[in-house]
């Protein structure tokens, strides 16, 4: 019987020794900041004080396992796992210094300098180093890819093997293949195995194993056998169900454990990240409101001397944060009565044509002297109001209109600034002249 591990500390031991680095260079710079000197190791004392600290952050490392799919989480969730380790290891170090009477020999400002410095010196010097390895351009011992076995159809296998291998960190290499359906000998220069496929995988150590079809496909047996002997059985969820859960989970129903799918659900990092997201938004926007505030008087004190006392501010509905309609407000670029004096200038067969054609005007009559500059600027466009009461930056593209045309026409065959989102319905892009993209 093959034994495997859950997590193999070794796996990632560059990692823990870019920890250990961090933190020594940290309390070297601690202890000059502290006592404008360079040799802490004279002191018995403060040799005690660095092996005390480094016991510490290797025991925590090993105990939580810190580096467990360090490859595949996203930075930002980085940053909290620096800080946590930070965090933890200051205060088991205050903890212990207390118990043994140490506390009162080593200064604490030091102490909370050197964890602060190792908080950004670690998340920093993890970042560049994760950077080389998912970009390519390093590649160690302890990150060489994983042996795996794929169990697919013939319709989808090519597929799956381009799914397994995506990515900018190929974490993976697919060892052999085995066709349900098919007894081709080969797949994109992959062996393919129709018979005692089971035997391969243990005969070659190949640890995972991936599942790409319904396990009830699978011939009775091979998946016990190979879970019994350690290799780690992996199956696709969309082969599963027959389609693509936004969260998976395990959980017990009873005594039953369950495979459980539902909406996503945010973990607490993630709540945190989005707090800090949404407040930036909101003291951004107020910043924005400030600083437009003498472009805003400027405008104005423009449109008055050229006898326009119309409203300054142009206000429209928009698609906000989860569909919810919100109102925005820009600064007004074209005459008071716009769309009365569309309706004149549509009599004329030279705008009428340019209108039905791109549903808008090269040279448009209705925008005032200062409207161009402000479009040319790019400043009427900036919806700073709207980021303080609705965040239009979530949505994850540029803020869009509600689809409403006054003349009632259907025009996306006729524009080519239009979003296309799959499945669902057309949306004009505010911006004229930015490229149109596509959002699965």
């Amino acid at each position: 019987m093959q034994i495997k591990g859950k997590y193999n500390w070794l796996k990632h031991i560059d990692f823990m020794f870019w920890d250990v680095i961090s933190l020594s260079l940290s309390f070297w710079l601690a202890y000059f900041l502290k006592f404008q000197k360079v040799n802490p190791l004279a002191s018995d004392g403060w040799r005690l004080y660095l092996l005390i600290v480094l016991f510490l952050n290797v025991s925590i490392t090993l105990f939580t396992n810190p580096y467990s799919g360090i490859l595949r989480r996203s930075y930002y969730m980085e940053f909290f796992t620096v800080l946590k380790i930070a965090i933890t290891n200051l205060v088991l170090a205050s903890l212990i210094f207390y118990v043994l009477k140490m506390g009162a020999a080593f200064s604490r400002e030091m102490t909370l300098n050197m964890y602060l410095i190792y908080f950004m010196l670690s998340l920093l010097l993890k970042y560049i180093w994760k950077k080389l390895i998912v970009s390519g351009k390093l590649v160690v011992q302890t990150t060489r890819r994983i042996p795996l076995f794929i169990i697919g159809s013939a319709e989808d296998i090519d597929t799956a093997v381009t799914n397994v291998t995506a990515g900018d960190f190929q974490l993976y290499d697919v060892k052999g293949i085995h066709l349900i359906d098919s007894d081709a000998k080969e797949v994109n220069g992959i062996k393919t195995i129709n018979n005692g496929y089971d035997k391969f995988i243990l005969d070659n150590n190949i640890s995972e194993v991936l599942v790409a079809v319904a396990p009830g496909k699978v011939e009775e047996g091979i998946l016990n056998n190979l879970n019994r002997n350690g290799v780690g059985i992996n199956v696709s969820v969309e082969s599963l169900l027959g389609f693509q859960p936004e969260d998976q989970y395990i959980q017990n129903i009873g005594v039953y454990k369950s495979f459980s799918v539902g909406a996503f659900s945010f973990t607490p990092a993630q709540m945190i990240y989005l707090w800090i997201k949404r407040l930036i938004d909101i003291i951004g926007g107020f910043i924005g409101v400030v600083l437009l505030l003498p472009v805003t008087l400027i405008v104005k004190i423009i449109y008055l001397a050229t006898g326009d006392k119309a409203k300054l501010f142009y206000t429209q509905h928009r698609v906000g944060l989860h569909g919810r309609r919100i109102e925005i407000w820009k600064f007004r670029t074209m005459v008071p009565d716009a769309e009365e004096v569309l309706k004149e200038l549509l009599k004329d067969e030279k705008y009428k044509k340019e209108w039905n054609e791109n549903q808008k005007f090269t040279d448009d009559p209705r925008i005032t002297k200062a409207g161009r500059f402000l479009r040319k600027t790019s400043i009427e466009g900036n919806d700073i109001i709207g980021q303080t009461t609705e965040s239009l930056v979530n949505k994850g593209f540029r803020e869009v209109s509600p689809i409403h045309f006054f003349t009632g026409r259907d025009l996306f065959s006729k524009r080519t600034d239009l979003i296309d989102i799959e499945g669902g319905m057309n949306l004009l892009a505010v911006n004229q002249g930015q490229e149109a993209f596509r959002a699965a």
